[in-house]
């Protein structure tokens, strides 16, 4: 009975292993695609910014759309903000809301062109 158990628990936890990991996995690398592109948005208008944030998006299997983004500049920065919720059954039949939110500050100096 006590083996049982613990196999209960402790498929329980890989359960929510499979079910928190790859969400969790597809906004690190967002994450992590989002300040590697950042620098090169402060050209761009941010209708243009807010379609290559979808872009990553898609391309990191991240469900948001155009209202989870938001552009705003102040002086020489340009920040880009992600806010969005996934549902994750952690449990069977125990699901919880999980927010993300990925955002950017690249600092960008004014006169400075990228090629």
């Amino acid at each position: 009975m006590k083996t049982l158990f613990k196999l209960a628990i402790a498929l329980l936890v890989v359960h929510a292993l499979v079910r928190f990991v790859p969400p969790y996995w597809n906004f690190t690398q967002f994450r992590w695609a989002l300040k590697e592109n950042a620098a090169q948005w402060r050209e761009h208008t941010d209708p243009t910014v807010v379609e290559q944030v979808l872009q990553l998006a898609r391309k990191h299997d991240v469900p948001i759309g155009p209202e989870h983004v938001q552009v705003r500049r102040e002086g020489d920065h340009l920040f880009v903000e992600v806010d969005y919720t996934a549902q994750i059954e952690f449990l069977p039949s125990m699901k919880r809301d999980w927010r993300f939110s990925p955002g950017v500050d690249p600092w960008t100096l004014g006169g400075l062109k990228l090629p």
